[in-house]
């Protein structure tokens, strides 16, 4: 397995997901991110698809999600936005729901 290999999550909370491999830690681990937390995962519980992403090592997750719409797979929004993103949207439900 290489750096920008995608794959498909095995195991664990996030099987079935797609993932890029960002960064090779030894023989048997792999730095990983995508529609997955960005977390290191064992190579056993992958499984490799035939397309691999130009991205660069320890690539960050907004990259890492356009490399993936880039090869035309499924991307969750959510992760899509910032964390001052998510706050600001966080405030204005908030604030919707004190209005009702």
């Amino acid at each position: 397995m290489n750096i920008g290999q995608v794959c498909i999550k095995l195991a664990g909370r996030d099987a079935g997901k797609s993932a890029i491999i960002i960064d090779i830690i030894d023989d048997n681990f792999v730095m990983i991110d995508g529609n997955t937390r960005r977390k290191r995962c064992n190579i056993r519980h992958l499984e490799p698809l035939d397309m691999v992403a130009k991205i660069g090592k320890n690539a960050p997750t907004k990259d890492v999600l356009a490399a993936l719409k880039s090869l035309n797979l499924p991307v969750r929004e959510e992760a899509m936005f910032s964390k001052e993103q998510k706050i600001q949207k966080k405030e204005e439900k908030a604030k919707k729901a004190k209005k009702k």
